[in-house]
């Protein structure tokens, strides 16, 4: 382990590099570029993590069931751990699809009754919506979009775009992208875990084609069984796969500063990225510093001013809200604080080092639509979770979720799903054959073994951390009026490896 003084040393080693005459030495300035390099690289890791997510998901899921608009990848029955993606929602079922208007055109979304989605760009921001009544839709289509789950017309254009002529596009709602790039993420419903025919249809009703041209055929590509790497890279590849989507996509013409930084570390449109054999070496030093950074960020959320949702829980939300009011997120859909439009950095890494994509119906604030978001790191004594030991968690009755609640558990590593032998989802909700206490309360065991007469358990690896998330979708005013509160992961003795 580094000590204390160790640490300091190293930055006192850094400033107490000799001049000469007022200029570096020949030894001062190598050390010093190669430390800039590395610095550039780090926070180039920690700022594009949105970008390369979003490529992972599409070159991952594109390698193995296909490419194109047309390719809608199904989890028809529901997301299991053999798709390493991070925190995916098991208790839904799952469409994504991925599409690139400088190849399409404009494209047309038909959206089907009932259904809940979103469209992003590639740097996980939410396409620009039309205003209507007062309301700016950011991202969502569906429930929480304009069509409000009664089915609509939606119309994908670069945000630069305008139409031929004057009223051609007045039959749609009109989202505007700054990438070509772009990602959907839809949501089907079910109310029973033994009938999931409902949500498969509400995603397979979607229809993507171009506004002109011919159509390809939509193919719903089943991928629940079928093993698939979502993941991010931890590694120099990870400034490979961002370079290749900056070569393919528009100029982007927000965060100048940060573009001019890549385009020190050798990332420029329209130039081939060709980092030496010592600047690849600070790549991959950078990347894993990078990536342990922003776990370390994860980690210790719960320390960030206003990220806890109750001060006497360890229950982290993604968009700060204050305490005295669950109305109003302090963070907007891309994690600017709403007081200044300033990034909250550290909420950003947090976010997209262990989760993904973003709208408005993610952190709105309208009784019955959308849906919330808490995260736990850590049990109610503050430690870490880990798998080897055994813990319990209380909920109180009536959890407020129109549609249904969920607890899922997701591996600190990699945030997909806990993947243990003879489990096949992580998680337990509403639609599942709960055991309730006699005041309708519930509680849930999580460890490596089942406890002695726990009706309501989830399995953990015992060589392996984890965090957890509760969602509740179509929350309830209860929820907004703070008169709920899930209890924190209480560590028990029974059962405990450790």
């Amino acid at each position: 382990m580094t000590s204390a003084s160790e640490r300091t040393d190293r930055y006192q080693a850094l400033a107490s590099l000799p001049f000469a005459d007022g200029h570096p030495t020949d030894a001062t300035a190598r050390t010093l570029e190669e430390e800039l390099f590395f610095q550039r690289a780090v926070q180039t890791y920690l700022w594009a993590l949105p970008t390369v997510n979003a490529c992972a998901m599409r070159d991952g899921l594109g390698e193995v069931f296909g490419r194109g608009y047309q390719v809608m990848n199904v989890f028809e029955q529901r997301l299991k751990p053999r798709t390493l993606i991070t925190t995916p929602n098991c208790d839904v079922i799952y469409g994504m699809a991925f599409a690139d208007l400088s190849a399409t055109g404009p494209l047309v979304v038909e959206a089907p009754p009932g259904i809940q989605g979103l469209v992003d760009d590639f740097w996980h921001r939410p396409l620009t919506g039309p205003l209507i009544d007062g309301v700016q839709y950011l991202g969502d289509i569906g429930l929480p979009g304009p069509d409000h789950g009664k089915g609509g017309r939606y119309l994908i254009v670069p945000d630069d775009s305008e139409p031929e002529t004057e009223g051609a596009w007045d039959e749609y709602f009109v989202y505007r992208s700054p990438t070509d790039n772009i990602y959907f993420l839809l949501r089907g419903f079910f109310s029973s875990v033994d009938d999931l025919s409902p949500g498969v249809a509400s995603i397979e009703g979607i229809r993507l084609h171009p506004l002109d041209g011919e159509a390809t055929p939509m193919r719903f590509a089943h991928a629940s069984d079928t093993p698939a790497d979502a993941l991010y890279p931890r590694d120099a590849s990870f400034y490979d796969v961002l370079d290749a989507f900056v070569q393919a996509d528009r100029i982007d013409r927000v965060d100048p500063y940060m573009h001019g930084v890549l385009a020190a570390l050798g990332i420029r449109k329209g130039q081939a990225f060709s980092p030496t054999p010592r600047q690849r070496e600070l790549l991959e030093a950078a990347a894993l510093t990078a990536w342990k950074t922003a776990k370390t960020l994860a980690a210790g959320y719960n320390r960030e001013p206003d990220a806890l949702w109750w001060a006497d829980r360890q229950w982290v939300a993604h968009a700060k809200t204050a305490q005295d009011d669950f109305w109003h997120t302090l963070l907007d859909e891309q994690f600017r604080t709403r007081a200044t439009g300033h990034t909250d950095v550290n909420a950003k890494a947090h976010m997209f080092v262990n989760h993904y994509s973003i709208s408005t119906g993610m952190i709105s604030s309208v009784v019955g639509f959308g849906a919330k978001y808490a995260g736990a790191y850590r049990d109610h004594d503050g430690e870490l979770l880990r798998g080897e030991h055994t813990y319990r968690i209380d909920l109180p009755a009536d959890p407020p979720a129109r549609l249904f609640w969920s607890l899922t558990l997701y591996d600190a590593e990699t945030a997909a799903e806990v993947d243990v032998e003879g489990q096949v989802f992580s998680s337990l909700n509403g639609m599942n054959d709960i055991a309730f206490n006699d005041d309708k309360s519930i509680t849930i065991h999580i460890g490596p073994e089942r406890p002695d007469r726990a009706e309501n358990w989830i399995r953990t690896a015992p060589d392996r951390g984890w965090f957890a998330l509760i969602r509740w979708y179509g929350p309830q005013q209860a929820f907004f009026d703070r008169k709920y509160k899930p209890g924190d992961f209480v560590r028990t003795t029974e059962g405990d490896n450790a």
